[in-house]
This record gives C-alpha cells, structure tokens and sequence, in this order.
C-alpha cells in the first residue's frame, strides 16, 4: 500500500492565472517598443553567438524548432547584432576570356568598384567608337594610305607589264576584264583579229597560235597570283598602319584604367584587352560608311546592334555591395536550384540556336551573401531537385561554379564553364528537430557541415518580464499591420492565453504567431465596435470565436450524449463503471471526450482481458499500461497467496484506435470496483496514469479533458456534486476557461488532485481504502473476493486443464496467439 493523504480539491484561483495588469509598467501597448528581437532562448543566443563568432568555414548554423510567421525576421536581426565584422564584401564581375571564350573569368573588386568598372568600360568603347573612326579619316593616315598605294599599286603595274611584253612577242594583245580576268586576242597588223580571221587560220597556224596562248594563260596565272599577293601585302600594311595610328589612341585609355583598378588579374585582362582591340579595329570602322553585305561581312552578324558588336568587352557584374555597409545578410525563401546557386541564361536566336555568352550569367542568393550570411528553409531546399547535393558540396569546397540545371539539358547544351568564385558565407538553416537528428544520424556531410544547433524552446519561463514581451510583440504587429493598441488588461489575457497553449502555468507558448493570430482577431472584434483600445473582453472573445469555427465535431459528440445515443452517466453511482476522459485532437482544434469504461469479473483463470488489444484498437502504449496494472495488481494482492480471476476490460462505444496511458487509474478504479463490489461515482471522471506501487503520474491534455467533461454535465445541467479528478502533478498545468472557473468558484463544479490510487478510491467510492488486513475496507474487500475465486477454482481441483492458478503476466491454459508479438517480445 503507499502512504496516502487526502485528495485535494483546488479552488478557483489555483485553476487559472491571477495576473495583474498593473504589474506590467504600461497602460497601453503604444507606450512600447516593437519587439525585434529573440526573447526567451537563452540556449539558442548562446548557440547563435558561438556560429556568428567562430572562424572556422563548417560551423554553419541550424535553427531547430523555431515556428511561426516573422521567423526569418527575427533570425536576420539576431544575425546583424552579432555581426562582429563590419567590412563590406567585395563585389564580382565576370569578363570575357580572349583566351577561351568559354570560360569566362572571374575577377573580384572592393565593393562598388563592380558598377564602376562597367561605366568605365561603357565609356571607354564609346570614346573609340568616336575617336578611332575619326582618326583614320584623318589626313596624316589618309596620305600614309595613299602612299602605300602608289608603290604597291606600281608594282602591279610591273607585274603586268611584263605580261603585256611576253603577249607582243606572240604577237598578241592583254586585255584585262573589269571582274579580273584575262583575255588573249591575236593582233594582225597592229590590230586585233576579228573571228572571220581567226577561222581563216590554217591548222598550222593555230596550233601555233594555241601554243602561244596556253603559255601566255601560265604566264598570266603567275601575274594574277602576284597581283593578289601585292594585294593581301597592300591591305596587311594598311592594317599595320591603323593599327599604329590606333595604338596612340587605345593605349593611353586603357591604361588609365589600368591604374584607376590596381587588380594584377584585371591589369592583366586590360592587357589582353588592349591586344584585341588592335586586332580588331574593324568592329569600330563606321558602319554607315560601309556597304550593308561588307559591313555584314567584315563585322560579321549583329553588327549593327552596338550589345552584340563589342560584347567582348563588356563587364558583366555579378556581385554588387555598392549599397551595403556591412556584411549582407540574405534570405531565401525559395531555394530552388537557380534562385540559389545561379545560372547562365540562354536564348533562341533568328537561325533558332540557342546561344548563350558570359553575359548572362547570374548569380544566385549564396554568391550575393558572400561574405555574409544564408538564411534557408532546410527542408524546402532538400525536396527541391538536385539542391542538397549541390548544396553541400558547394559549402565543402568553399567554391561556386555557375553552371545551368536543366531537366531538359539534353535538348539545350551549353559549354560555358565560368571560372568559380571562392566562397565565405555562413548558412543558417530553419528546420524540424526531427529533420536535423535524421541528417545527422544518416548523413556525414551533414555533421561536417552543421556544427552549431540553434534549439528553440517553444515555451518560455513566466515572469515579471512575459507581459512586457508580449506588448511588445503586439507594439510590432501594430505597426506593420496597423493593429489596434491593446491595453494592459488585453495583455494579461494574452498571457494567459500563451500559458493555456503551454498548458503550464510558470510558462507560455514562444510561438508568438499563435498568439499573433489571437491578437489580430482581438484587433478585429474590437474595431467592429469603433474602440481604439483593445479590452480583455475582445481577447477572450477571439480566443472564444476560434473555439467556435472549429468546434462542431465536439458540439455533435456532445448532442450525442445528451440524446443518449453515446452513453454516458453524469449522476449516481454504479458498480464496475467509470467515465474516462480522452481528447481528441484534430490539428487546428483538440477537445476532451468522456468515455464509459466497464470492467467484468468472474471466477475463471484468463486474467485480465483488454478488450481494445484483442480487437487489434489498441496501439503499444495503452498494451503497456495494462500489463503495468497487473503489476499493481500483483504488489497489492498476491504478496501471500496465488491470485487468479477472469476479468476483461473495455471502452465502450469506441470505434477507432485507442492509444495513452492516460485511462489507467480510470481502467483500474472499474475493475477493482467490480473485484470489491462498491459503486463508483457517475458525476465524476478521471484522468491519470499510473505505475505498479500505485502511484497518479502525471498525463497531457488536462485542460482539454477537464473542459470535456464540464461542457457535457453542462449540457444536461450542473448538480454542484460533478468534477474531475486528475493527477496532482498535473495541478500546474491547469489553466482553464473562464466559464470552468466561476462555476468552481460557484462550488457547481469541483476538480480534485489526486497522487496515489487510494486517494481515488475514497473519492470515488467514499469509504476508506485501508489495508488487506482489513476485510472492511475497500483493499480488503477486493482481496476477500480474489480469495473466494481461487477458493472456487481449488475445489472444482482444475479438472479442465489441471494447471496451476493463474498469476497475472502469466498466461494459463490459453490458445496460442495468432497475432504477431508486440515490440520488444
């Protein structure tokens, strides 16, 4: 037996929170500070101060356990006030590759230098689509031009000539078409021979005359030979000539670039720069000048669109920090492949190729917090498609190269390989308990990476301090959503309200979004009353409101006990009949439900039959409490003798799974009832587990039961008598509706706390528990009748199976199981 006391009846002001407004310091919530930062996580501060200090590249952050709407909000202003380094990253821009096109480079500047560059580089090319046209139209590289084309001009003239002396020793004439070509014509007299002289020839004399011509025609493929490279040589010395004149004007340009940017890579670019600028000094010829075919020729295709001419040197920037004083802090909040990491965008051109260039590469979210910090939903980036992996391979190597993820990269293929850019980034990822234990019991990576566990507790410790951070809270709700002030009343309510949903009076919920939505709604109703303060009543009436929308299957359970159809008593007394309390929990909504538990006892050697488990209803933990009573059952009763009985035990009227170790005493108080003989009390219902010395452990949802069982004795009326008992352990998570209350108050409805299970018993049945020793009370009554029973079953000497007594846990004479073993069996 354990040592018991009494049971103890609570008083209303032990059922709910005595707060009193005043204590706050503010009459209303515009006399407040928005609140903005973390409250309440000392251990999570602690974990963020070890993430954002720390040097080494892998002690990325996880934020465990932190919900609810303004969650980015809050970690992106704990992460600035931790910043410690307060440099500005340096920006990136890629540039083309003279080298290999392809592989465009990667080249990094102090930040605003990027925008910088571009301008300068944009105003470079203007200046030589100005000054270069303008200087081969100039008259000093005009008469050098003119010069070379006199003398190679004389040394085709010499070339022909000696053609026009070979052709008058044959005695024929050199005239040359305007398309180039050459023609033979024979002279007679001086002049030259019409056909009708031709063909007058003897056969003699026009093998001669074919003789000579086919030597001439090889004498005249020589000369036009020479002609051309006397041509090719003219224009190679034209160029060196631009090309000299050009240098003057490009040279100095560029090299004021190159000491405005001291960057050895990008000096060395503006080197290569300067090289293909002279090699290709036809991009800034003027193009109306040329013909439309020879522009199109020599400039090749889109060389009238001035993006497309001089895309070779364009500076495509990445990266820009220009307006950033300190190190960026980024939040993604859809991590998808390209919005992460980048890409390289691609386009259909008139021919329908799909073409691409340095140009249109992007940079995604973890290359702009470079030198910051990531914040990511971790579980919307692992669904993502290809992300995770790209993911963590990027943070291990401390690099990003762009590239394009295409799920139809079969029918697009692109070559650009952009030079990678070296990271320094911090990620910080949102994410389930469950999904961080998951990673980092099944993925290494994972625990490399992800070194520092940011826990958020969803609750948080009552204090002097809870009802100032709650003000706050609705101070920062009031300026982005334009709430209504509340007052210090309101606020009080609100703290019980967030005490309610961490069903703990020295606690309350740290979801503030649940209590945002309370408080919005409270906002709401006392708008529609034209107030400019919130009241307390508002607040309990949004809370009622919500109660309400989603309440119907309770109020439908509820018509159903009134109406007799689901049976429950709420009056009287009766043997080996109890009312339980479950709660049903519908996600948004849980409400308690009263259920009947009947127990049926008779001389036999079964034991105790769960009926929920032999009907496959019951899940492991309610099997458990079971099999723990008929431990109880053993150190109460069978300390001198064999017990044996045949009892069973049921939930009536329950049509789905069963699960908890909340019925215990509930499923105890039945059969003991039915074993001793003694009416248990209707108007009651209890709630608590129990372990094998017969002590009340504690159980979840207390409010939500004791609520259950009030609304349904209040739907046929209070008697003053009905109650609940419930563990004692549980006393300190009781924070009940307001309506519960003033009934408790009003002695209509009473709650009991209990600690051990004879303190029920004299609840329930109002006469003593006792000691097996005494045959007059209640332990002893059930320990005469378990007596009676083997008394019974030694006469009859067990002629059916010839077996000893039954002890509970042991089974006797039974069929062999066809279900398979629980767990752990």
């Amino acid at each position: 037996m354990t040592n018991t006391t009494e049971y103890r009846e609570l008083s209303a002001s032990e059922v709910t929170l005595d707060i009193d407004p005043k204590s706050f310091g503010f009459e209303t919530t515009a006399e407040l500070e928005p609140l903005t930062e973390i409250v309440g996580q000392p251990r999570a501060l602690r974990a963020l101060d070890l993430g954002t200090g720390i040097r080494h590249p892998n002690y990325h952050i996880y934020i465990a356990g932190l919900v609810g709407t303004g969650r980015m909000e809050l970690v992106t202003h704990a992460l600035r006030e931790r910043v410690l380094d307060d440099s500005t990253p340096l920006d990136w821009v890629y540039v083309n590759n003279f080298d290999e096109p392809d592989c465009p480079l990667a080249i990094s500047l102090p930040a605003g230098q990027g925008v910088q560059l571009r301008g300068d580089m944009e105003t470079l090319i203007e200046q030589l689509q100005d000054s270069l046209p303008k200087a081969f139209k100039e008259e000093d590289f005009g008469k050098e031009k003119e010069k070379l084309r006199q003398v190679y001009r004389k040394r085709g003239d010499e070339v022909f000539e000696k053609l026009l002396k070979q052709a008058e020793q044959y005695g024929m004439t050199v005239q040359q078409l305007p398309d180039g070509q050459i023609i033979f014509i024979p002279l007679k007299d001086n002049r030259p021979m019409t056909q009708q002289e031709i063909e007058q020839l003897t056969p003699e004399e026009m093998k001669v005359l074919d003789s000579h011509q086919d030597e001439l025609v090889e004498i005249a493929g020589r000369v036009l030979q020479e002609q051309r490279e006397i041509q090719r040589q003219l224009s190679t010395d034209v160029r060196e000539v631009a090309q000299r004149f050009a240098v003057h004007l490009v040279e100095p340009l560029v090299e004021e670039l190159q000491k405005k940017y001291d960057n050895p890579k990008l000096s060395e670019w503006f080197d290569r720069l300067k090289v293909h600028i002279i090699d290709h000094l036809n991009l800034f010829r003027d193009v109306s000048d040329m013909p439309p075919q020879v522009a199109a020729m020599m400039m090749g295709e889109g060389a009238t669109d001035p993006e497309q001419r001089f895309l070779e040197y364009r500076i495509n920037v990445v990266v820009d920090n220009s307006q950033l004083k300190e190190p960026p802090i980024i939040v993604e909040d859809a991590p998808n492949y390209r919005n992460l990491f980048g890409t390289i965008d691609r386009v259909v051109d008139h021919a329908g190729r799909v073409i691409t260039n340095f140009t249109r590469i992007k940079s995604g979210s973890i290359l702009k917090a470079n030198g910051g910090y990531l914040v990511v939903n971790l579980m919307d980036a692992i669904i993502e498609p290809f992300v995770w992996k790209e993911l963590k391979r990027t943070l291990k190597s401390q690099s990003l190269g762009i590239q394009v993820q295409d799920p139809f990269a079969m029918f697009t293929v692109t070559a650009m390989q952009p030079e990678p850019i070296p990271l320094n980034v911090r990620l910080v990822a949102l994410g389930e308990p469950l999904i961080y234990h998951l990673l980092y019991l099944h993925d290494e990576d994972f625990r490399e990476i992800f070194r520092v566990k940011a826990d958020f507790d969803p609750e948080m410790n009552r204090d002097e301090e809870t009802g100032l951070i709650y003000g706050r809270l609705v101070r920062q709700l009031s300026e982005k959503e334009e709430l209504l002030p509340f007052d210090a009343a309101a606020i009080a309510e609100l703290v019980c309200v967030g005490a309610r949903l961490a069903s703990d009076q020295k606690k309350v919920t740290s979801v503030f979004s649940h209590i945002a939505d309370v408080a919005r709604e409270a906002s709401f109703w006392a708008s529609k009353k034209k107030l400019k303060v919130v009241k307390a009543k508002y607040v309990r009436q949004a809370v009622q409101e919500r109660v309400f929308r989603s309440d119907m299957i309770a109020e439908k359970i509820r018509g159903l006990i009134a109406d007799g159809t689901l049976l429950i008593q709420v009056e009287g007394t009766k043997i080996s009949q109890i009312n339980g309390l479950a709660v049903a929990d519908l996600g948004d909504y849980a409400f308690g439900r009263p259920s009947r538990l009947t127990a049926s006892v008779g001389v036999g050697t079964a034991g105790i039959i769960n009926i929920e488990r032999e009907s496959r209803m019951s899940g492991s933990t309610f099997d458990k409490s079971m099999l723990i009573l008929e431990g109880l059952l053993r150190n109460y009763y069978a300390g001198e003798q064999p017990l044996t009985l045949s009892a069973s035990i049921a939930m009536e009227q329950s049509y789905g799974g069963v699960d908890g170790d909340s019925a215990s005493v509930a499923e105890l108080l039945c059969l003991l009832s039915a074993l001793a003989n003694v009416p248990l009390r209707q108007d009651l219902a209890v709630t608590g587990s129990i372990n094998q010395w017969g002590e009340v452990q504690a159980i979840g949802g207390v409010n939500e039961k004791i609520e259950g069982f009030f609304d349904v004795c209040n739907e046929s009326g209070l008697t003053g008598t009905q109650g609940v008992c419930f563990p004692e352990s549980n006393a300190q998570n009781l924070v009940l509706r307001d309506d519960i209350v003033k009934a408790i108050r009003k002695k209509q409805f009473h709650v009991w706390a209990i600690s051990d299970v004879d303190q029920a018993i004299e609840l329930f049945t109002g006469m003593s528990a006792g000691d097996i020793s005494d045959k007059r009370s209640f332990h002893g009554r059930v320990l005469e009748r378990l007596t009676e029973i083997a008394t019974l079953l030694e006469q009859q000497m067990l002629t059916d199976t010839g077996r000893l007594l039954w002890t509970p846990g042991t089974p006797l004479g039974l069929p062999p199981d066809p279900r398979p073993p629980l767990p752990g069996q």
